[in-house]
């Protein structure tokens, strides 16, 4: 299991050189400091702690490994690749080159090289993986209207094993939580750019499954009670319908 965006830190290594660039997050006082739109359920956020909880609680009780990036997601979007026009924010595309490629060298590529070395470490001892890569999305789409389901899983439908798995999961969700509108490839599509699709042209000849599991944010950004309950029962259909999978296994 995955985060890409949970964390909040900023790298020690980077402060100083964005300090000097005029990046205001990177000021003394400023780097926890969340907007309004920031808290929404409403829109996506900057930085996704709700994203970053849930992929703690879900591994933890699914017995998944978990490897999260502790740094905000307004330095740079780790599940992005480097041509994407989403890979840093507005304020992080107006600063220099070389302050931009220190960010991808500091963040990205060890985050990246992190997950495809826990992966082949995996492949060595299970016939299989399956990574799951948590985000949250916004209650409401940018048209206006409310997003139609609770949890969607995003993967590549050519793929007859992310496929298979998919399914399994979904109707082992509709026992547990019959209430719980769990929607296959809404509100994106799993062959969207992402740290997923990444790994599967690095894994295509093994048995890897790329899936993202997005939360939406209408109910996965309220610190309650029933959230624990959906993410315990997300974390026990996992765990039940991965049943080769060793406590390694994500």
């Amino acid at each position: 299991m995955t985060c890409d965006i949970g964390g909040d830190r900023i790298p020690e290594s980077l402060r100083e050189l964005l300090v000097h660039s005029g990046w205001p997050a990177a000021f003394p006082g400023t780097a926890s400091v969340l907007s309004d739109e920031d808290r929404s359920r409403l829109s996506p956020p900057l930085i996704d702690r709700d994203a970053g909880f849930a992929s703690r609680m879900i591994a933890e009780h699914a017995g998944c490994d978990l490897i999260a990036n502790p740094y905000r997601a307004d330095l740079v979007d780790v599940g992005r690749s480097v041509h994407h026009r989403h890979l840093f924010r507005p304020s992080i595309r107006k600063l220099s080159v070389q302050v931009r490629k220190a960010i991808l060298a500091e963040i990205r590529t060890p985050y990246r090289e992190a997950v495809r070395r826990q992966i082949s470490e995996m492949m060595l001892q299970s016939p299989y993986v399956v990574h799951l890569s948590v985000r949250t999305f916004a209650a409401r789409a940018a048209s206006g209207q409310w997003q139609r389901g609770d949890v969607g899983l995003l993967y590549d439908p050519s793929r007859r094993d992310e496929l298979d798995w998919c399914l399994d999961l979904s109707d082992e969700l509709y026992f547990a939580m019959p209430d719980l509108r769990v929607r296959r490839n809404h509100p994106g599509r799993g062959t969207n750019d992402s740290l997923t699709k990444a790994m599967r042209k690095h894994f295509h000849d093994v048995h890897y499954l790329g899936v993202e599991l997005v939360l939406n944010r209408a109910w996965a950004a309220r610190p309650v009670r029933r959230r624990g309950e959906v993410l315990r029962s997300l974390a026990r259909a996992i765990r039940d319908v991965t049943p080769e999978a060793t406590q390694r296994a994500a």
